[in-house]
């Protein structure tokens, strides 16, 4: 059976896609049956990922171009088994209006082992700048699938 991971970040149009489209790619390379889904605390539905999401994706042969937004809701989060946060503010939010979710939120470099580092977001900046926040979540994610193979 297959868990359901949830990244989750501000508006679902840069970082948590990117993050949607890495661990899916990561995921099936290494064999590990993972549902996963990304959504935005200040999200408006229906809005595509930033174009220079889309081109660093592509640049490791992911592709999100067909990502579209959705808002957090009550009923993603019940039906995810782990939440992964890039900020702890994020995750803050989250357990303030759902403290239930204790056992299942995490700051995405926190369940990767490293810390408490926010992954900074990275709209309205250079390509540049999507790479290095495309490559940081990629360390993490690889750090967390460990702990989905054990």
């Amino acid at each position: 059976m297959s868990k359901k991971v949830l990244f989750v970040c501000t508006g679902n149009t840069c970082r948590s896609p990117m993050a949607e489209g890495l661990l899916k790619k990561m995921a099936l390379e290494s064999q590990i049956p993972l549902e996963v889904e990304s959504a935005g605390l200040a999200a408006f539905a229906g809005v595509p990922a930033a174009l220079e999401a889309v081109d660093v994706c592509k640049e490791k042969g992911i592709d999100i171009s067909r990502h579209l937004s959705q808002p957090l809701s009550k009923i993603l989060v019940m039906e995810s088994d782990l939440i992964l946060t890039m900020t702890e503010k994020h995750k803050e939010m989250i357990l303030k209006k759902m403290p239930f979710l204790e056992t299942k939120v995490f700051l995405l470099s926190e369940f990767a082992g490293l810390g408490n580092q926010d992954v900074e977001d990275p709209i309205g900046q250079s390509l540049e700048s999507y790479r290095k926040t495309l490559d940081l979540m990629e360390s993490y994610i690889q750090m967390a699938l460990e702990r989905f193979k054990n």
